[in-house]
């Protein structure tokens, strides 16, 4: 009867370990299953950032070695665009956080504001700096929110080259 109760304890005891292991796997798991859908958004927005940063053919601001929270530079037609951050106050409210958005504006020089050129790339950011580090390439330091977690990248990401055109 003894040996029966000392098996039972062992079992008991193994069995309280393997389900203590089962759920810190399963916490482990939707951690890093958010983790990984944060770093999904981040990287889809920060494509179309990458895509509208690539359309440039000349840096405006920052200067050579100069960190600002925006970033103009020029295209192939002239056509200037500015991407900046703007406060996201619905999303600051719900997640008592500071968050902004990503905008770009692009102007044709009109000289009015047309908010048909304005488009959120990023609605979520955290915080945002553009540092150029050669006259064709700039450096992009992002935090970017998901509910209560955030996701930090950092990229460097070239102009186009119209060296050989005329």
């Amino acid at each position: 009867m003894i040996e029966m109760l000392v098996v039972l304890g062992i079992v008991l005891v193994a069995s309280a370990i393997g389900l203590r292991i089962m759920q810190s796997v399963g916490r482990s798991q939707k951690t890093m299953s958010q983790q990984a859908l944060l770093q999904m958004e981040a990287r889809r927005a920060f494509d179309k950032a990458v895509e509208q940063i690539r359309e440039g053919t000349d840096l405006v601001r920052p200067f050579l070695g100069e960190t600002l929270p925006f970033l103009v530079f020029k295209d192939i037609v002239n056509r200037t665009t500015i991407l900046y951050l703007e406060p996201n106050n619905p999303v600051s409210e719900k997640l008592n956080k500071r968050v902004y958005k990503l905008v770009a504006y692009r102007t044709d020089y009109s000289g009015a504001y047309d908010p048909a050129n304005e488009r959120v790339l990023l609605e979520t950011v955290r915080g945002l700096t553009f540092t150029s580090l050669s006259p064709n390439g700039i450096q992009v330091n992002a935090t970017v929110l998901h509910e209560q977690n955030e996701f930090q990248f950092l990229a460097h990401i070239g102009l186009m080259n119209l060296g050989g055109l005329e």
